[in-house]
Formats: structure tokens, sequence, C-alpha cells
């Protein structure tokens, strides 16, 4: 009877691990040994080894989409944190008095729009033809012809960046202004009585205390930037990011690889280099994060 009932934990929790491993770490594991074949997705599968990353190390364009994606990191991650940042400081401590909740629900709707229809927005707000932004831009003689927004390649991450700050701002601003709001008042108004100005107070007293938090977002910030897709693909209507791969990102590039062009083993390789490199970068981040706190 004793044995029976020891075995009974082991039938409950069970059911998780079976799921788990059907669903996730066998797909995992699979993936991973498909990235070392050659295998197109169908027939018989060729073990290479490692030469498919040895391949996509001299591959120009997934060089590219690395560098593109850090690009984008710093051209929208630190507006996103800067801007949320400030907007959950004027929204906490009384700076904007009247209709805080009304502007905390409509900082959030971005985040929660469909992204076609974010896709739709922007491609027709920066359309060259009849896009507001060129009209807006002659109307007070900025420029003098229409400018090809979606189709320079300079152009192009900027306004991937434009399209990500609009989206991540106002939920960057709500976790920031969650994390605040669980900071006691009373400190901020000690700092004031003891004759700081609101600026100091805020930087010397408030932001200190909101390191955790500070850290939380930055760092979900830089990974959710390495892996955007979805900012990119919406704006420009195909895997490529633009003209001349321009804005195309290491997520991109491995949809691309893996389903558009039907080399499936080259594309989970290019997936789990992607998931290498994001760690690896993560993992000197937060090394310079906790040496600055040891310090």
């Amino acid at each position: 009877m004793k044995k029976k009932k020891v075995c009974w934990p082991f039938v409950f929790i069970a059911p998780f691990f079976i799921v788990y491993g059907i669903f996730n770490l066998f797909p995992i594991l699979f993936s991973f040994y498909i990235s070392l074949t050659n295998w197109q997705g169908y027939g018989p599968m060729n073990y290479v080894g490692f030469s498919n990353y040895a391949s996509l190390l001299k591959n120009g364009a997934f060089c590219k989409s690395v560098l593109n994606s850090f690009i984008i990191v710093l051209e929208a991650m630190i507006p996103i944190q800067t801007l949320g940042l400030v907007l959950a400081l004027l929204l906490n401590y009384g700076i904007i008095k009247t209709g805080r909740n009304y502007i905390r629900n409509a900082m959030f709707l971005p985040y929660v729009t469909a992204p076609i229809a974010i896709g739709l927005i922007f491609a027709t707000l920066f359309d060259q033809n009849f896009g507001a932004v060129n009209l807006f831009l002659r109307s007070i003689g900025l420029i003098g012809e229409n400018i090809n927004w979606l189709h320079t390649e300079s152009l192009a991450k900027p306004l991937v960046a434009l399209v990500t700050l609009w989206r991540y701002a106002g939920y960057t601003a709500v976790i920031y202004l969650a994390g605040l709001q669980s900071i006691s008042r009373d400190i901020y108004e000690a700092a004031k009585v003891d004759g700081a100005s609101t600026p100091r107070a805020i930087i010397h007293v408030i932001l200190p205390m909101l390191k955790p938090i500070l850290i939380f977002q930055v760092t979900n910030g830089i990974i959710g930037c390495l892996r955007i897709f979805e900012e990119p693909y919406m704006l420009f209507g195909d895997y490529k990011g633009g003209i001349n791969n321009a804005a195309q990102t290491m997520n991109m590039k491995f949809l691309d690889t893996a389903f558009k062009a039907g080399q499936s083993g080259y594309g989970a390789a290019t997936g789990y280099l992607m998931f290498i490199i994001i760690m690896i970068f993560t993992t000197i981040y937060f090394g310079i994060v906790n040496r600055k706190e040891d310090n």
C-alpha cells in the first residue's frame, strides 16, 4: 500500500512532463538535429555536421541581418525606454493631474492593436503618392517633392524603429508606472522636504529604487528588438526588409531561409545561431550590470 501511495505524485505530474516533452523538448532537439543536415523539408536527411553554421558565418546576407538587428536595438530600444520612463514619471508625480486613467489606457492601446492594422496604418501614412506624412511635410515647406519612404534604403531601419516606438512606448510606460507606484510616495516627499528639487529627487532617490524594473525593461527591450519580426514585415510586406534587405532582421532571415527558400537544415541552423548571438549579447549585458552593482 505504501508503494502505491508513493507513486501517486508521479502520476499527477506526469501529464505536464509528457506534454512538455512532446510539444517543447522534442521540437527543440529535433530542430537542432535538422540544423546538422542539409534536409530540404522532405526526402532523406543527410548529416553534414556544423557545415551549415560555418556557411552562415560566411554568408554576407546573414551578417547584414545581424547588423540590422543591433542597429534597430539602438534606434528603437533607447527611445522606447526613455520615452516610457518620462511618461511614467509625468503620470506618477502629478505633473499630469487630469485624465490620468484615460491617458494610461490610451498609451496601452497600440500594444494590443492588431499587427496587420498597424502595418496598414503606417504603410498608408508613409506612402509616396498619397501618404499623410508627405502631404504634411510639403504643406509646411520642408520638402519640394514626395519622399519614397518605403523604398529608400537609408530610411528603412529608422521607419522600423518609429513603428516599434509607437507600438511599445506606452506599454513600457505602464510597466514603469507600476514600478513607481510600488515605491512609497513618502520617500519622494521626504527628499523634497530635505531641499531636493524634483529632478534631483527623481534621479538620486526614485531611479535607484526603480533599478530592478529598469534592468528588466532594458533586458526585455534588447531581446525583443533582436528578435523583431512583425514591425518590418508589416511595413514592407515581405521577408526581405525593404530594398537591398535594408531592414531584414535575424528573425526575418531565419523565416526567409527556412520556409520560403525550402532549406530546412540551413534555416534551423539560422535559428540556433540567432539564439546563440542573443544569449551571448544578453550574457555580456548582465555581466556589465552585475559588475556595476558590485562596484
